[in-house]
């Protein structure tokens, strides 16, 4: 356990030790927020950059691109050839896939994807949220965390992190009001003044403490004191047993790099040109004028002209001399070849923006930049996001079984088909083995699609493997399964409209108006609406029929069982008679015991599924 002034001080060396980092990462977030002034003594203080800023458009794009497909988590069966053993590696899937969709996993990998990017890395914090009975993942800024060193630099778990935020006092005693009130500051702190609060996050135990100030300077006697030391505000153990800190890191040669760090000096020279450039051509609009004295005269300017009211200027003992001032014609080259320095440092292609860089605008062109330029950017980073993801997903699974182990829980996957389902943390994180991939890293969601749809075309890929690829698709055996059911549901529908078309068909009218209604009414599905139709002809046949006919007998009114046709010869065959030929034997064959009309069959099937 540390105390207090033990994660101060830790928190001191490593804001030192990061400094330079820290200051490279402030740079790129005031360029990607446009807060870039630029610093000419001709302009006004606060005039802003009227260049291009490349640096949004890339991390935008590329951001975008890595965070268009999400990965998916692949739970291995643990004992091979077990049925059971394969369901239960199923259900951790769709539960690890259910904490995601609670958690927002499409959103904040959007973020996750700016962050390592820009900054080099992404750090996730994962807690217990008692509320949701569920791992929270919480997204921080790389600018205040600071995790410990780590001896294997492609290990994105630390011993331990400590994260920096500020907080208004108002916001200290509303929260922790017993604990600092009258602790934190000689004389009484405003309600506004800031406070820097610190989060220290290990294996064994949380702390969260509010930092005081060391020393002050009265600003009326000048004399210094020391003010209030730092507060504990809470100290809870971790449960887990396991660092709850994940900071994957862009791969670098041995320090911290974003992908555009190397773009500033450039944006900064290009801006400062560009604003030369305004300031020639204002000057060249509204040039200067000099008032140049005549031999032994003394010029005075009588009157001042104004060209907006058409007053003339009037000058006594001298003349007027116009100075103009244009661009250099270099200018235009010098800009145009520091904003392609810029697209080449930050692989940032003019594609991006909407443009081409040839006249020749053809599919395989495009394909061809991009590839080169940005795929294997985007695969590196979706790679490194799946790496992380297995160490966060074990993480997650710690809490469940930590803090609700022997709690009853249920998942929900949209989509899943399965509704929800109950289980026991205990029991189904049976391990925590597991591993997360992208379908085909480095492809975006639109790339992605198309080249299993040409796979498939040319016989190259299965269904089965173009449905396991796929990043809409979550679950391949549960969308196998709705395939087969939505191809029978359209031959059981295609042979009813077949059928009911015909003027002389074996329909009734009553019993078409009952299927549709039931259907248009989303009371039931087809199966359904028909197998309630196939009851209601079974009743009226009853009916109709003499006592102790087959049509009376339950179980015989059924399609291959003799009741085929109604009572009374020669009318239209009933929806018995059509529903035992959709799938039943050939006329005049007799149907095998046991084995009724393959449609009704089916359908009863589909309905009981």
């Amino acid at each position: 356990m540390k105390s207090v002034e033990e994660i101060v001080d830790l928190y001191r060396q490593r804001v030192t030790a990061q400094g330079p980092i820290l200051s490279q990462m402030r740079q790129v977030r005031q360029l990607a927020n446009g807060d870039v002034v630029v610093p000419l003594n001709e302009l006004d203080r606060n005039t802003k950059s009227s260049v291009a800023n490349l640096l949004v458009q890339g991390l935008d794009q590329m951001s975008m691109r890595v965070s268009s497909t999400m990965p998916v988590p692949y739970f291995p069966a643990l004992r091979e050839g077990s049925d059971r053993s394969m369901q239960i590696a199923r259900d951790r899937k769709r539960a690890m896939l259910s904490i995601w969709d609670q958690n927002r996993m499409n959103m904040k990998m959007r973020r996750r994807a700016r962050h390592l990017l820009a900054y080099s890395n992404s750090p996730i914090y994962i807690k217990p949220n008692f509320d949701k009975r569920i791992p929270e993942w919480q997204l921080r800024n790389p600018l205040d965390t600071f995790p410990a060193p780590v001896a294997d630099i492609d290990n994105p778990v630390p011993m331990d992190c400590i994260f920096s935020y500020s907080r208004t006092y108002a916001w200290l005693t509303q929260n922790f009001g017993p604990m600092i009130n009258g602790t934190l500051r000689v004389g009484q702190p405003q309600p506004d003044d800031m406070f820097t609060v610190l989060e220290y996050c290990s294996a064994d135990e949380i702390v969260t403490l509010v930092m005081g100030y060391e020393k002050e300077r009265d600003p009326i006697s000048g004399s210094a004191y020391f003010g209030s030391p730092s507060v504990e505000l809470s100290r809870v153990s971790n449960r887990t047993g396991m660092p709850l800190v994940i900071v994957p890191q862009r791969i670098t040669l041995d320090k911290p790099h974003g992908q555009f760090d190397g773009l500033l000096g450039m944006y900064y020279t290009r801006a400062r040109l560009q604003a030369l450039t305004e300031i020639a051509i204002e000057r060249g609009i509204f040039p200067d004028e000099y008032l140049v004295a005549r031999p032994g005269e003394n010029p005075e300017i009588i009157q001042i002209a104004d060209g907006k009211t058409g007053q003339l200027g009037v000058v006594k003992g001298g003349d007027i001399q116009i100075q103009q001032s244009n661009p250099g014609y270099k200018t235009d080259t010098a800009l145009d070849r520091l904003e392609r320095q810029e697209r080449l440092e930050g692989a940032i292609p003019a594609e991006f923006g909407g443009e081409s860089g040839t006249n020749i605008r053809t599919g395989r062109r495009g394909d061809s930049v991009l590839a080169a330029t940005v795929d294997f950017r985007v695969q590196e980073a979706q790679e490194i996001f799946a790496s992380s993801m297995i160490e966060e997903d074990k993480v997650a699974i710690a809490i469940e079984k930590a803090y609700w182990g022997a709690t009853s829980k249920s998942f929900f996957m949209p989509g899943m088909g399965g509704g929800i389902k109950d289980y026991t943390p205990n029991k189904l994180w049976e391990t925590d083995f597991h591993y997360v991939a992208y379908s085909a890293a480095g492809s975006d969601v639109n790339s992605l699609i198309v080249g299993l749809g040409q796979r498939l075309g040319t016989g190259l890929m299965s269904k089965e493997s173009a449905r396991e690829a796929d990043p809409l698709i979550s679950d391949p055996e549960l969308e196998k399964d709705r395939l087969v059911a939505e191809g029978i549901e359209a031959a059981l529908l295609s042979s009813i409209q077949t059928q009911a078309a015909d003027p002389n068909g074996p329909y009734q009218p009553d019993d078409l108006a009952y299927i549709a209604s039931q259907v248009q009414s989303n009371k039931m599905n087809l199966s359904q609406a028909i197998m309630a139709a196939q009851k209601r002809a079974q009743a009226r046949q009853a009916e109709q029929a003499p006592v102790g006919s087959p049509e009376t007998m339950p179980g015989l009114a059924m399609p291959g069982m003799g009741a085929e046709q109604p009572i009374g010869g020669g009318g239209p065959a009933s929806l018995d008679s059509l529903l035992g030929g959709l799938g039943g034997p050939p006329a005049g064959a007799e149907a095998q015991p046991g084995s009724p009309g393959g449609v009704l069959s089916l359908a009863s099937q589909l309905g009981g599924a």
